[in-house]
């Protein structure tokens, strides 16, 4: 299965940073889908055969290093929205130490005639000659059917339904990157840059691989936010949960 690479060990001995997995305060991944898995078969068994509600998303699309999954998991806080980072997805997608009928589950979703929907839109070749393209499209649609969730990264906006979508784009200098990056891991700004070249290159290749694309442009997003310009995190979750509430109402928001 052809699966993303991990930023190289190899530049220096200092700390490595996986873009799309801020460690710091962050519940462990498996307890994150596990009980979110859990949660969803409890209220389907009180539903019974009664449709369960569609709840809209929030995608972040990102500069790496510019900061998502920091405004993301304040955003969760304020509106009540499990936040789906890189790491989460990963653990679903490569299957490791996952719940049985969460894998069945998984394995349900993503109908064929939406695969081939996809597979036109991305390019017939890189969609169905990648295993890992195919479920880590079906973890996603996955993962929004059971619940509220704000996903970081790995190009959720461009498959998910758009009017159920919030897409945010946040970007920033290389500047900026480079100095909140030599900050967190309390290395040179050379040794920094170096990094980000890495992921930079990474995440291109990333792109280009599962969707064949080779850029994002703005007329994709709701909306942009350049983190030079605002670059305090609860600010931008402030904005992006305004914006939120202007596009799907107060309905949604399950925590005040």
């Amino acid at each position: 299965m052809n699966q993303p690479a991990k930023p190289s060990k190899a530049i220096g001995k200092e700390k490595d940073y996986y873009p799309g997995m801020y460690h710091k305060t962050r519940p462990k991944v498996y307890d994150i889908v596990e009980r979110a898995f859990k949660d969803w078969q409890k209220e389907q068994t009180a539903r019974g055969k009664k449709r369960a509600k569609k709840f809209p998303m929030v995608c972040f699309s990102r500069n790496i290093g510019v900061g998502a999954l920091e405004v993301a998991d304040i955003l969760g806080k304020k509106i009540g929205y499990r936040v789906i980072d890189r790491e989460i997805l990963e653990h679903i997608v490569t299957r490791e130490n996952l719940d049985k009928k969460l894998e069945a589950f998984i394995d349900e979703r993503c109908p064929s005639e939406i695969e081939d929907i996809l597979a036109m839109l991305f390019g017939e070749r890189s969609f169905t000659q990648s295993e890992y393209s195919r479920l880590l499209f079906r973890t996603i649609f996955s993962v929004a059917d059971i619940g509220p969730a704000i996903f970081v990264g790995r190009g959720a906006h461009l498959i998910l339904p758009r009017d159920r979508v919030l897409a945010v784009r946040l970007i920033c200098s290389t500047e900026f990157r480079i100095k909140r990056l030599s900050s967190m891991l309390k290395i040179p700004e050379s040794a920094a840059s170096i990094k980000l070249r890495h992921y930079d290159m990474d995440q291109k290749n990333f792109f280009r691989r599962v969707y064949n694309l080779e850029s994002a442009p703005p007329g994709e997003f709701d909306m942009v936010v350049n983190r030079d310009y605002i670059q305090d995190a609860k600010g931008i979750a402030e904005i992006v949960e305004a914006a939120f509430r202007a596009k799907f109402g107060d309905q949604y928001i399950r925590s005040e």
